[in-house]
C-alpha cells in the first residue's frame, strides 16, 4: 500500500473511533435526542499529548468546580477532529462541543462553527498578538480563540556560539566558518515552509506573490547559505534536528518551544543550549505563528457552556496556570529574571514579530509550492528566480483570496 496510503486509512480509523468516542452509549444507529442545555457535560477535542492531557485534566478541575460541569477531554490530532467537525456539521447535529483546530485548518472549518465576537473583552485581546486575531477572522467576523499559540525562535548551543547570529550576514558568515552546523529543517512537510516563510517575511516578501523582488532577495540569500548546511537538512524535521542539537553534531536551528523542554530534559538547557531571536534579513525579522484554535461547533449540544469555557479561558489566571503548568507561553510569558525567562528569551523577544500564514482555503497547496521552492534552492541548485518562477506556476494565489479567505485559484 506505501507510506501515504498507510496514513490515510490510519487516519480514516482513527476518525472512526473518534466518532464511535463521540456516540452516546446505547444507540441504536438512529438520531438520537439532543441534550438539554443545562446537561452539564461538555465535550473538548483537543490535540495534545497524553503527558499534556493530565496537565490539562488538572487546568480544568477549577472551571469544573465554578461551572459544575463535567468536561469529557478528548485527545485525537488535529486531521481527526476537523474531520468529526465537518462530518457533524454536514449532519446538523453532533456531540463536540469544543473543537481545537491548526491555524492551517482555519478557513476550511470556518462554515461549521459559530461566530464568538461577543466572548472576547478588550483585556482577553490584549492576552495574544494582533496577528493571532487577524487569523481567527474572516470577512470581518470573529469565528476562533487562540488556545495554546508558539513560535519559532533560533536555537543555538551557547559553548560553540558564544554570539548568536543577529543578522542574515552573520548567520552566513557563521555557517562559511563551521559548515555543516546550521540546519534549515528542508523535508516536504510543513516545517519546510514554516523555515521558508520567516526568510520571505524577513526580506518584507509574500507568499501570496512568489515572484515580488522582495521573495527573490531571500530565495538568493537561501542560495548563499545552502553549501553550508548541514547535508542531513534534506530530511530534518522539529525532532530529528532536536536530537541532532542535543549530539551536539548541530548548533543552530530554528524550532518552537517545545524543543527548550526537550533539552532541559536532558540536562542541557540552559548549560548548553539556548534560544534567541531569528536572524534579521533586510525587512527586520520574522516568525511563523503556530499552535491551535478553539472553536464552537455549529453543532454543539451545550453551546452557552462551551460559551463559558471559552470566557473562562480568555481570563489573565487561567492564562497564567497554562503557561505556569503546562509550558504553553502564547499569552503571557515566564516572570521576568526567572530561570524560564533565560531559557525561553528567544520566544519572548520573536513576539511583537509573529506572522500568521495565509487563511486560503488551498493553503495546503501553497504550503507544498514553497516546499518545492525551497528544497530546489537549498538542495538541487537551482537559480532563484526560476524556483519562484516554478512556485508561482502551482497557483494563483491572489492576496485578495487571504483577505477574505475565500477558495484562492490551484490547480
Amino acid at each position: 500500500m506505501g507510506y501515504r496510503g498507510e496514513s490515510r486509512v490510519i487516519r480514516a480509523m482513527a476518525a472512526l473511533a473518534l466518532m464511535s468516542m463521540l456516540a452516546a452509549p446505547g444507540s441504536s444507529g438512529c438520531a438520537r435526542p439532543k441534550a438539554p442545555e443545562n446537561s452539564g457535560r461538555l465535550r473538548l477535542a483537543l490535540a495534545i499529548f497524553p503527558g499534556e492531557a493530565v496537565k490539562y485534566r488538572a487546568f480544568l478541575k477549577d472551571f469544573e468546580n465554578d461551572a459544575h460541569v463535567k468536561v469529557d477531554l478528548i485527545a485525537q490530532s488535529y486531521a481527526d477532529i476537523l474531520g468529526v467537525l465537518l462530518a457533524e456539521g454536514s449532519a446538523g447535529s453532533g456531540s463536540l462541543d469544543l473543537a481545537e483546530l491548526d491555524l492551517s485548518m482555519l478557513a476550511r472549518a470556518r462554515g461549521s462553527v459559530r461566530t464568538l465576537d461577543t466572548l472576547v473583552s478588550p483585556e482577553a485581546e490584549a492576552l495574544f498578538p494582533r496577528a493571532a486575531w487577524k487569523a481567527a477572522r474572516f470577512d470581518g467576523k470573529l469565528f476562533f480563540i487562540p488556545h495554546r499559540l508558539m513560535w519559532q525562535a533560533m536555537i543555538y548551543n551557547r559553548l560553540e556560539v558564544p554570539n548568536p547570529p543577529a543578522t542574515w550576514n552573520a548567520l552566513l558568515e557563521f555557517a562559511r566558518r563551521h559548515p555543516g552546523k546550521v540546519v534549515l529543517k528542508g523535508a516536504r512537510y510543513e516545517g519546510a515552509t514554516c523555515d521558508a516563510l520567516s526568510f520571505l517575511w524577513s526580506a518584507g516578501g509574500n507568499p501570496l506573490a512568489p515572484e515580488s523582488p522582495a521573495n527573490l532577495r531571500a530565495f538568493e540569500f537561501l542560495a548563499q547559505l545552502a553549501p553550508y548546511l548541514n547535508p542531513e537538512s534534506p530530511v530534518y524535521r522539529e525532532m530529528s534536528v532536536l536530537e541532532a542539537q542535543a549530539r551536539g553534531s548541530v548548533w543552530i536551528h530554528f524550532n518552537w518551544p517545545f524543543a527548550i523542554g526537550y533539552l532541559q530534559s536532558k540536562g542541557l538547557s540552559p548549560s548548553v543550549d539556548l534560544s534567541a531571536p531569528i536572524p534579521s534579513g533586510p525587512d527586520g525579522t520574522a516568525t511563523v505563528l503556530g499552535g491551535g484554535y478553539l472553536a464552537i461547533p455549529r453543532s454543539a449540544p451545550h453551546p452557552r457552556l462551551a460559551a463559558a469555557f471559552i470566557r473562562y479561558l480568555l481570563t489573565r489566571d487561567a492564562q497564567a496556570r497554562l503557561s505556569g503548568e503546562l509550558g504553553w507561553y502564547g499569552s503571557l510569558g515566564p516572570p521576568a529574571g526567572s530561570g524560564q525567562a533565560k531559557l525561553y528569551a528567544g520566544f519572548v523577544a520573536m513576539r511583537p514579530y509573529v506572522r500568521a500564514r495565509p487563511a486560503i482555503d488551498c493553503y495546503a497547496q501553497l504550503s507544498n509550492a514553497w516546499q518545492r521552492g525551497f528544497r530546489a534552492v537549498l538542495f538541487h541548485h537551482a537559480q532563484p528566480a526560476e524556483a519562484l518562477a516554478k512556485v508561482a506556476s502551482m497557483g494563483r494565489f491572489e492576496k485578495s483570496s487571504a483577505a477574505a479567505g475565500r477558495p484562492c485559484t490551484c490547480p
